[in-house]
């Protein structure tokens, strides 16, 4: 979704748009401005917040007041609202490595993401370069690698390949890597997403890397090895997204560690499977509340003590913005002593 926010220049007033949205909806309010304020003329954008964090400078300067515009606008919102999460940091890198002239171009950048990778931990010159030598993009014999100019590699292949260095990593289009890196699955898609951060001390800096999960036993060294540490334990998650909408404010993220955000994305692959599996776990985790991540992972091992029931039943079940749901069997135990979960 879109929140297009219009400000009259030089007063501290003005209304919000929302695309897509219900089209007599947001003319209703444009014809309520026309008629309650005659300096429509100074209307301008004053905002643009969507899951594309950096989308709203491409939509500065777009004329709301016309149609055709309106009608893109509907058509990037609804773009937008089938975007998991690894498609709009994608998408973010995609905008920042073109040349965008306008709302045509957006769209057009906006159906086109196929055509783009984006490399995890490349997010600047060094770690590019040491990203392209890691994974065989760029080849050097393991026993020179110790004393490479990473910074100096990953500033060269950007100056030959372009792409756009984002958030997220670095983003560039696929054309512009060996056939037999994307034949290898790099590009994969990840339910969850942590950022992870090691210290060292004061004399050091802090090391950070991005885990995609699920990930196996293999993947998981190669993160610690990245972090300098014998056990994930010692580093801080900095932050918890999934590529699903809601989890990130449905799931609880106290007590979380790396091996059970494993878990539990590995349960929200295989509930993935099932039609209508996942909606049913938003709707047992809104039931029953947890207070810790560890308590959302056994509401997921335990989904199918959960039925969603049809919303005619109106008296059967507890109501959540998923739908009805009911339990059957008791309560899990989500709870430690005291009402309050130990970690």
């Amino acid at each position: 979704m879109i929140t297009i926010s219009l400000a009259y220049v030089g007063v501290d007033e003005g209304f919000r748009l929302r695309f897509p949205f219900s089209t007599t909806e947001n003319s209703k309010t444009l014809l309520e401005v026309l008629y309650q304020n005659p300096r429509v003329d100074k209307i301008e954008i004053a905002e643009v917040s969507s899951n594309v964090y950096n989308l709203g400078g491409y939509l500065k300067n777009v004329d709301i007041w016309n149609p055709d515009n309106r009608e893109k606008l509907e058509t990037l919102g609804r773009t937008l609202q089938t975007m998991d999460r690894d498609s709009c940091l994608k998408f973010e890198g995609v905008l920042d490595a073109n040349s965008v002239n306008g709302l045509n171009d957006v769209l057009r950048l906006s159906e086109a993401l196929d055509e783009y990778i984006l490399l995890p931990d490349a997010g600047g010159g060094s770690a590019l370069g040491k990203y392209l030598v890691t994974h065989g993009i760029t080849p050097f014999p393991e026993s020179v690698q110790p004393y490479l100019d990473y910074q100096i590699i990953g500033a060269e292949f950007y100056a030959d390949h372009g792409g756009a260095f984002c958030r997220a990593g670095y983003v560039v289009r696929k054309e512009e890597l060996p056939q037999q890196f994307l034949q290898t699955g790099q590009e994969q898609k990840s339910v969850m997403l942590l950022r992870l951060r090691a210290s060292h001390g004061k004399q050091q800096n802090p090391i950070f890397t991005t885990l995609a999960l699920p990930a196996a036993d293999e993947l998981l060294e190669r993160a610690r090895q990245r972090l300098g540490i014998e056990d994930f334990a010692e580093a801080e998650i900095t932050m918890v997204d999934y590529i699903f909408p809601y989890f990130a404010t449905m799931v609880p993220q106290d007590c979380i560690t790396v091996e059970s955000a494993n878990a539990l994305a590995q349960a929200i692959v295989q509930m993935n499977q099932t039609d209508g599996e996942l909606l049913k776990y938003l709707a047992a985790v809104e039931l029953e509340q947890p207070d810790t991540f560890d308590g959302a992972l056994q509401i997921a091992r335990n989904i199918g003590n959960y039925e969603m029931i049809p919303s005619s039943q109106a008296d059967d079940g507890f109501h959540t913005q998923f739908g009805q749901i009911r339990r059957l069997d008791a309560p899990i135990e989500t709870q430690g002593m005291g009402g309050m979960e130990l970690c």
